[in-house]
This record gives structure tokens, C-alpha cells and sequence, in this order.
């Protein structure tokens, strides 16, 4: 009968530690949903402006072809495509400087969530909710040299515009920069390519966390 008893209490221990252990995911779990609600309206804001510069750039774009496209000697419209490139470049530049503040602020309020990851019990949640946070840093890493290259390549673009405007253009260096510019675009478009890609990843991690609880 004792140990019977023994057994038994031995068991209901179990059961409690499991319930409590059961409960503290629950508590943690809920916490990171507030958490990445939050996050999410960043991310919004973010997604915003993405797509505002993507405009924008498609815009810029035309203007850059045109330009050279013109006759040198066609001094009224070469300034007229001139200044609206300036005009262009300093909104991408106004642009890119808010959603690289909105990614920050999203990415601040969603690396809240590793405090509570480390208190999972659950080895599986526990393993979902840090693949989550893996994926999280990688899409910063991802944004953050898509924002450096960028911001270098509306600088390479002001510089192309004044060269423009010069009395004497340098036709060779003239090339040069529109081989640069070329090439930092085309790498702008791969990260962007990877970020896109991570941040399908990144919504499938955090729906798949959501459902195992």
C-alpha cells in the first residue's frame, strides 16, 4: 500500500511539474505574440515605404535613361532631367533613411522575444521560436547593407548629375560611373532578393510558432 502510495505521488509530482512546465510556455508564448504585434506595425510602416521607393526608383530610373540618351549639346533639357534627378535622389535618400528607422524599430521590439525564448521548456517551441529569431537577424543583416548600398549608390548618382552639368564632360568618366551605378544596382536587387526571400521564411517561422501553442 506504501508503495503504491509512493508510486502515485511520485506521478502526480510528474504531473504538476509537466502542468507548470506547460503553463510557463503558455505565459512565454503570449508574451512573444504581444511582442511581435508590435513589431509587425513597424514592419507595416516599413513594407510603406518599400514600396513608395520602389516607385520612386522606377521613376528615377526612366530619368537616369533618358539622360543618357540626350544630346550633350541639348543643354535645356540635359538640366531639366538633371534637376528632376536630384529631386529623386533626395527623396529615395529622405525615404530610405525612414524605413531604415522603421526596420530598426521593428527589429528592436522583435529581439525582445530571446529573454523569453531562453524560459521555453519545450524543446520543440523552443527550437520553432529560435529559428524565428535566427531568420530575424539574418533579414537585418540582409537590410542593413541593402540600406549602405543604397544610400552609396544616390551619392555615385549626384555625382553622375553634376558631371552633367559641367562644362566640359568626360565622356570616358561619364561611362565609368554608369558601369558603377550598373553594378550596384544589380547588387541591391540580389539582397533585396535574399531579404524578400527570408522575410517569407520569417512569416512561415512565426506562424508555424503560433500554431504549436
Amino acid at each position: 500500500m506504501k508503495k503504491r502510495l509512493l508510486i502515485a505521488l511520485a506521478i502526480l509530482i510528474s504531473f504538476i511539474l509537466i502542468l507548470n512546465g506547460c503553463q510557463s510556455d503558455q505565459k512565454q508564448a503570449a508574451k512573444i505574440q504581444k511582442i511581435m504585434e508590435k513589431s509587425v506595425v513597424f514592419e507595416n510602416d516599413f513594407a510603406a515605404n518599400q514600396a513608395e521607393l520602389n516607385e520612386l526608383r522606377n521613376d528615377a530610373r526612366l530619368i537616369y535613361t533618358e539622360l543618357i540618351n540626350l544630346d550633350i549639346n541639348d543643354k535645356d533639357s540635359l538640366n531639366q532631367k538633371i534637376e528632376k534627378g536630384y529631386t529623386y535622389t533626395k527623396k529615395q535618400q529622405q525615404l530610405v533613411e525612414e524605413a531604415e528607422e522603421n526596420f530598426k524599430k521593428a527589429y528592436t521590439t522583435s529581439s525582445r522575444i530571446e529573454k523569453h525564448i531562453r524560459k521555453i521548456k519545450d524543446e520543440d517551441q523552443k527550437n520553432q521560436a529560435t529559428k524565428l529569431l535566427t531568420i530575424m537577424n539574418e533579414r537585418k543583416k540582409l537590410i542593413d547593407s541593402f540600406f549602405e548600398k543604397y544610400l552609396e549608390n544616390l551619392k555615385l548618382q549626384n555625382t553622375f548629375y553634376q558631371h552633367f552639368k559641367d562644362e566640359n564632360i568626360n565622356l570616358q568618366s561619364l561611362n565609368e560611373q554608369i558601369i558603377e551605378i550598373n553594378k550596384r544596382t544589380e547588387e541591391m536587387g540580389e539582397i533585396i532578393q535574399k531579404f524578400n526571400h527570408y522575410t517569407k521564411q520569417y512569416m512561415k517561422a512565426g506562424k508555424d510558432y503560433d500554431q504549436m501553442n
